[in-house]
């Protein structure tokens, strides 16, 4: 159903929809900011679509009339990237989940990754999704439109989120409908996986699955020697039986500056021999032990914990995230590491590592730094949240001011290229430098797809072009 347009644009020639497309002041604030809090762009309308034809429909309509368009999943992006002052498509109410086959799904592009790895789980055998992200409480289209980095499962030996995609329902800027995978329609397939919701939206996905272990069990080792924790970082990420691996680090005088986190995967008749997994690692080691499902949704807890208790919703989240190449991770976070203050992180806080195997990551996108001779590439985040729900906005200029810093450092240094969930000021013309040798072909598929430029205007990757 649609509600009555309060604007003359919005006036004439709406069409009618199987959702909801709503106007009123309470829905446009519920999208006008992300996870950051602080850039706010209140649109137009807002749609809340129950089918791939509402979505089709309304950037019909939007392209005659240059409004621009944003898929919106739950928005953890914290800089702007998901907004836009003219139509927000609400994608959580595209929630179907549909097993498809033994060891595949097709999803809406609202469904939670959490929801699919419980729902997955009760299967018969007992099936997970190969990657998943340490927050599992993100939709599929949102993660599968930035590359989807295995945060709790995966990284190791499974490539991003996105090289498990089997075919794709996406809706392009011009208002058609299309199913693309590798065989069929490649271009596009290629140009919306990891492509920042510039060529299309995705409303559907087929995903493979993979079969679940039973049980987790994760060793954490603590350091206080940046040296010790790297030599013991690269020797997990080798090991064999090791099934998962990232890592966080504490601001200088912490009583562990570095910590490990290595998880085995198993049943209970093949429980891992803990001496195997930990043999000649020097750190401090504590081993916990619990179910799959309870290991996946750890970070779900906290999160959940923060929004009860300090308002995590409402906080000012300036974030710093990077790919960093292989060779130069250690060098680099040595070099900032001293650097860290009690307001780069907060109370609530963290500088992660997630390790990713080059080889594994089959798509054009998301960007990775060029190879420097490792066979991996690390994400590192400095996941900066303010201490209090009422801190300012100058706490958040200081910290893009910070992240401006390290990032030119560590891209005119170390190769970096930017995860763009961050907050990082970035000019057309860094976004060519970011895509580099790809850019020639990702402005071909915008021009292709989205001819009238309407699409995920937030990031500005196309401005003035």
């Amino acid at each position: 159903m649609t509600a009555r347009a309060d604007t003359t644009t919005w006036s004439t020639g709406l069409p009618v929809l199987k959702g909801d497309l709503l106007f009123h002041d309470d829905a446009r604030r519920s999208v006008a900011t992300d996870l950051g809090n602080v850039v706010r762009r209140e649109p137009q309308a807002v749609l809340r679509p129950r089918s791939p034809g509402d979505v089709a429909a309304m950037i019909t309509f939007c392209r005659e009339r240059g409004i621009t368009v944003a898929a919106r999943g739950q928005a953890h992006t914290t800089n702007g990237q998901a907004l836009t002052d003219g139509l927000v498509i609400e994608c959580r109410s595209l929630d179907e989940i549909n097993f498809t086959g033994p060891y595949t799904v097709e999803v809406g592009s609202g469904v939670l990754w959490k929801d699919l790895a419980a729902a997955a789980f009760e299967r018969t055998p007992r099936l997970t999704p190969p990657v998943l992200t340490g927050y599992t409480g993100l939709t599929v289209g949102g993660t599968l439109s930035m590359g989807g980095v295995g945060g709790i499962v995966g990284g190791l030996r499974t490539g991003l989120q996105v090289d498990h995609v089997r075919e794709l329902e996406v809706v392009t800027g011009t208002g058609s409908v299309e199913r693309c995978s590798p065989e069929h329609g490649s271009d596009l397939f290629k140009a919306v996986l990891g492509g920042l919701g510039q060529c299309g939206v995705i409303t559907k996905a087929v995903l493979a699955l993979v079969p679940a272990k039973e049980r987790a069990r994760t060793y954490a080792l603590d350091y206080t020697s940046n040296p010790a924790f790297f030599r013991d970082l690269r020797t997990a990420i080798a090991r064999p039986g090791i099934d998962h691996v990232y890592a966080e680090v504490y601001p200088p005088g912490a009583p562990a500056t570095h910590r490990l986190l290595a998880t085995v995967l198993y049943d209970p008749s093949h429980a891992p021999d803990d001496r195997s997994v930990t043999e000649g690692l020097s750190g401090e080691t504590t081993v916990e032990d619990s179910t799959y499902l309870d290991y996946v949704f750890s970070i779900d807890l906290l999160i959940d914990e923060l929004r009860a208790t300090a308002g995590w919703d409402r906080l000012l989240k300036p974030w710093y995230d990077v790919w960093i190449p292989g060779e130069s991770i250690e060098e680099y976070l040595a070099e900032i590491h001293p650097s860290l203050t009690s307001e780069d992180l907060g109370p609530y806080g963290a500088v992660l590592i997630y390790p990713q195997r080059r080889d594994l990551v089959g798509g054009p996108y998301p960007r990775l730094p060029e190879p420097d001779g490792s066979d991996w590439a690390f994400v590192l985040d400095i996941n900066t949240v303010a201490e209090t729900v009422d801190t300012d906005r100058r706490f958040f200029d200081r910290m893009l001011d910070r992240n401006g810093g390290l990032f030119a450092r560590a891209r005119g240094e170390y190769g970096a290229v930017l995860y763009p969930i961050g907050s990082v000021r970035f000019t057309a013309e860094d976004w060519r430098e970011h895509f580099g040798q790809a850019w020639p072909a990702f402005r071909r598929a915008k021009a292709c797809f989205d001819p009238d430029g309407i699409l995920a205007p937030g990031p500005g990757i196309f401005d003035g072009s």
